[in-house]
């Protein structure tokens, strides 16, 4: 494992090496290149202006002012000036500043022929005598005739690596591959890091243990994606966890669900085959294993029913349904199984609702209530159902819950003692109930007093 963070370290760090170098060599040439170009057109800005003035102060074949007086208003340290006139294919120079000492500057290879009048001609020439690097000069016409032609050059000394340039460059070959050095051992420091998290965070993984519901990864504070995804794995074991508790739960209390009525089926047949029995004692024999068996299936079948409940395939199916309708139907439906007690069936509310939401699985949800309030009823008694925009109510006058014992009606195969004496069931029922209303957003609650009797409360919109 050292080995792997090893290598993968290093393969970053000579990526980002690499990268960070092509990108210096460039920032630095641009840079560079820029300085240059910058200190060409300073050069070129300096001559321009001296050569206007110059020009300007030229009048009738004379400078109003000497040409090193015009020189000496601009500050320039080394400034060269001469005024050439050229006549009949000679030269003669006619005036120079004091810099040129006795030198000259370069004219005779100039194309004076090609030149137009109030135009500024830029060239660069080498003489050692007057400086160790190359001399930018800008010529122009001061006066033109058919005879005679005079020409004004002004010079400086043009270093396309001046000081100020190398000095720039020196530091840029210094700097940046300094630079590149804390930037890679910063990196380097950083990816250590956040590899060992790394690191510790697989070690916990691999300790993960599904019966161990305390379990929870630490956040690495170093990475924001790494600690958001670790938060993302934690609630996603949390779930997994949860499921797992519930499954556990869920396989015990089945196990002891099906095992009763499992064993009272094998004792009655035992009692049968023991010896010869009348058709009578055979018939309530048989009446007992018939009973038996109808739990046994129809706690199976519930039983499927929540394993297999797939909540985001229950909500794609959701359309726009009128709860008044399965309300009256469900109401009507069981009508028969309540006159059996003689019970009465009141719609005292029936108000048009329409609501987003699964019928058929609603319609379950609510046959079940009533089939609830019709076996806990005592004999005699009515049941009220009244249905308004906001909730659905449920009121029944029977045997009632007990105050501690209505927290747990929801758990699955939790039966009150009280009930379980007067009447059958499986205990999943308001199991499968509470899963349908959960499953639609629904909230349900249940008032009872013993003996009274009890209401259940849907409310639609929580």
């Amino acid at each position: 494992m050292k080995k792997r963070v090893k290598n993968i370290r290093f393969k970053l760090l000579f990526w980002l090496g690499i990268f960070l170098g092509a990108i210096f060599s460039i920032f630095g040439f641009v840079l560079v290149n820029s300085l240059q170009n910058s200190y060409h057109q300073s050069i070129e800005s300096t001559l321009t202006m001296v050569m206007k003035d110059l020009v300007y102060e030229y009048d009738d074949k004379h400078f109003k002012h000497g040409i090193n007086e015009v020189k000496n208003e601009f500050s320039i340290e080394t400034l060269y000036v001469q005024i050439v006139k050229i006549s009949n294919a000679t030269t003669t120079i006619l005036e120079r500043s004091h810099d040129l000492k006795s030198h000259s500057l370069e004219h005779k290879e100039i194309d004076i022929k090609s030149f137009k009048k109030d135009d500024i001609y830029f060239s660069i020439q080498q003489n050692s005598a007057l400086a160790d690097a190359n001399i930018k000069v800008a010529t122009a016409i001061l006066d033109d005739s058919d005879s005679e032609m005079i020409i004004v050059q002004c010079a400086m000394p043009y270093d396309a690596y001046s000081a100020h340039i190398k000095n720039s460059v020196l530091m840029l070959l210094m700097g940046l591959p300094l630079l590149l050095i804390i930037i890679l051992i910063a990196t380097n420091i950083i990816i250590s890091k956040s590899l060992m998290q790394t690191k510790i965070v697989l070690n916990e993984v691999k300790n993960i243990e599904v019966d161990h519901f305390s379990f929870n990864i630490q956040k690495t504070h170093v990475a924001q994606e790494i600690d958001e995804l670790i938060e993302t794995f934690n609630s996603l074991i949390r779930k997994i966890q949860q499921s797992y508790k519930r499954v556990r739960e869920f396989g015990h209390n089945a196990s002891h669900e099906l095992k009763t009525p499992l064993t009272i089926i094998k004792g009655e047949v035992d009692v049968g085959l023991r010896k010869e029995r009348s058709a009578e004692e055979y018939k309530n024999i048989l009446k007992i294993v018939q009973s038996e068996a109808l739990y046994l299936q129809d706690t199976i079948e519930k039983i499927l029913f929540l394993s297999n409940t797939d909540e985001n395939i229950i909500k794609n199916s959701f359309t726009d349904i009128s709860m008044d309708t399965i309300v009256s139907e469900v109401v009507e439906e069981k009508r028969p199984l309540a006159k059996n007690k003689n019970i009465s069936m009141e719609l005292l509310d029936l108000e048009d609702v329409h609501i987003f939401g699964n019928a058929t699985f609603l319609k379950i949800a609510i046959s079940n209530l009533l089939e609830n309030a019709i076996k806990y009823s005592h004999a005699d008694m009515k049941i009220e159902v009244s249905l308004t925009k906001e909730r659905l109510i449920i009121k029944d006058f029977g045997l009632g819950i007990p105050q501690n014992e209505i927290e747990h009606v929801f758990d699955r195969f939790y039966r009150v003692d009280k009930v379980r004496s007067n009447a059958s069931g499986s205990g999943l029922g308001l199991s499968i109930i509470k899963t349908i209303l959960d499953i639609h957003g629904f909230k349900i609650s249940i008032q009872s007093v013993e003996n009274q009797y009890t209401i259940v409360t849907i409310i639609f919109h929580i």
